[in-house]
């Protein structure tokens, strides 16, 4: 996909595997981190052009840490970000009343499970305005 990158970060390991085989079929170049403190680092250091961050890694605010720090760092700030959640399958907790909660500055949010084909569609639309190979 012309070098396209993604950047997953995500300690779930079936998601990981499953959005990185469907993003790759696609063309999608994939990096995978679930390190929470270097996250923002590596995607300033990677220049992803799309980020598919977990709401819920190690602690509750992981997600929303790692989003703030990308949004106010001037390398990251302009990087689309999906954000994934289990949070309401597994504890009935719905933050997303409207399609996406209005307190977090990302694309989407995608309550789990998720719909691989459609999450790279959505990566497709954000990033490539709908244009991706598939294998």
């Amino acid at each position: 996909m012309d070098g396209k990158k993604i950047l997953i970060i995500k300690d779930d390991p079936e998601f990981v595997a499953s959005a990185k085989q469907e993003l790759e079929s696609r063309g999608f170049d994939v990096i995978v981190t679930d390190k929470r403190p270097g996250a923002a680092t590596i995607a300033a250091e990677e220049q992803p052009d799309l980020i598919i961050l977990g709401l819920v890694m190690d602690d509750l605010s992981a997600g929303c840490s790692i989003l703030s720090k990308l949004q106010f760092d001037d390398e990251t700030r302009d990087i689309p970000v999906i954000m994934v959640s289990a949070v309401t399958t597994k504890r009935g907790f719905r933050i997303d009343e409207n399609g996406k909660p209005n307190w977090l500055n990302a694309e989407e949010f995608l309550n789990m499970p998720v719909d691989f084909e459609y999450l790279a569609n959505r990566v497709c639309e954000i990033i490539s305005n709908g244009e991706c190979v598939r294998d």
